[in-house]
């Protein structure tokens, strides 16, 4: 799919709605900050909210490989995301009601509404600051795979510590 331009005012007042898939290759400005992955599903909706305001809810879903902060292996990271965006005829509406409350999200009414700026965007924003694996390999082995490298150095063998430990401790005494 290429990148849709359309009127999302159009869109939104005609209920308008509009789904598909994306290749990770179309999504270049994801594609640099990932490994790999799927291709993203998306949704768009378009309508009103309580306020009778135009309305653009959008769905992410996919699967991308990035990389722990850890250990440095792949990991899969969920994308699920869904967010509304509220459509407003200039900047200084969209301030005001952004200001006013603070889980609005805000567009600009446009007649050439480019959606895939929108969905790397999203992607961007979903993405943790920071990967790493609930539990990794990095944590088992902090030490050993450092010292199996260094040449001439080797790894203590804890049995042998253990030993040396009871031999310095004298019964009957704490």
């Amino acid at each position: 799919m290429s990148n849709p331009i359309f009127d999302n005012v159009e869109f939104a007042r005609n209920r308008k709605t509009l789904a598909g898939e994306l290749p990770l290759s179309q999504l270049e400005r994801v594609a640099d900050d990932v490994l790999g992955g799927g291709p993203i599903e998306f949704g768009l909706a378009g309508g009103n909210d309580q306020y009778e305001r135009y309305t653009l809810d959008l769905r992410l879903v996919g699967c991308l490989q990035l990389e722990c902060q850890r250990c440095l292996k792949p990991m899969d990271f969920e994308l699920d995301v869904t967010t509304r965006f509220t459509l407003f005829s200039n900047e200084t509406k969209l301030e005001e009601a952004e200001s006013a409350d603070e889980d609005l999200e805000g567009l600009l009414m446009e007649r050439e509404f480019h959606l895939l700026p929108l969905i790397e965007d999203e992607i961007l924003l979903s993405l943790p600051y920071t990967s790493v694996h609930d539990a990794c390999a990095a944590e088992e082995n902090a030490v050993a795979p450092f010292l199996d490298n260094v040449p001439g150095v080797k790894k203590p063998n804890p049995f042998a510590v253990l030993a040396e430990l009871k031999g310095k401790l004298k019964p009957g005494k704490d």
